[in-house]
């Protein structure tokens, strides 16, 4: 019973871009989760397949876990540094252009316990509520 992570700092991809690709592996089992990345066409799919085999790797030879057992436990795209560059634009203005980076974390574990996903509520809200 014991865990795994793989973390990798400033990757030049948006976190809302990877915390997409991120949404589609968590709580999926690791055999699942690599079907599902190479599979899929997006930038972001090539960076978090290489940082799952990463986690599996030290799942298997640092913590001696099985890895026919193990599932992907958490999967977060958190914010790193940010470059501002500026674009020329008319009239001898600028504009700020933000070029986004990622710290993408992935744990996998095989404690079947620790797998429960975090249900949100779907209730909607009256307008009554929100102009109070």
């Amino acid at each position: 019973m014991g865990k795994a992570i793989a973390q990798q700092n400033s990757i030049h991809i948006s976190p809302r871009k990877a915390g997409l690709i991120c949404d589609l592996i968590r709580f999926k089992s690791t055999n699942e989760a690599l079907s599902i990345l190479t599979n899929l066409d997006k930038k972001g799919s090539e960076i978090i397949l290489k940082l799952l085999k990463s986690a599996i790797s030290n799942a298997t030879h640092n913590h001696a876990l099985d890895a026919t057992k193990l599932y992907v436990l958490q999967a977060l795209a958190n914010q790193a540094k940010m470059i501002k560059r500026t674009m020329p634009k008319a009239r001898g203005s600028a504009a700020l252009i933000r070029k986004r980076h990622s710290n993408i974390i992935i744990i996998v574990s095989d404690n079947q316990s620790d797998r429960l996903p975090v249900k949100k509520s779907k209730k909607p809200v009256a307008r009554k509520e929100l102009t109070k």
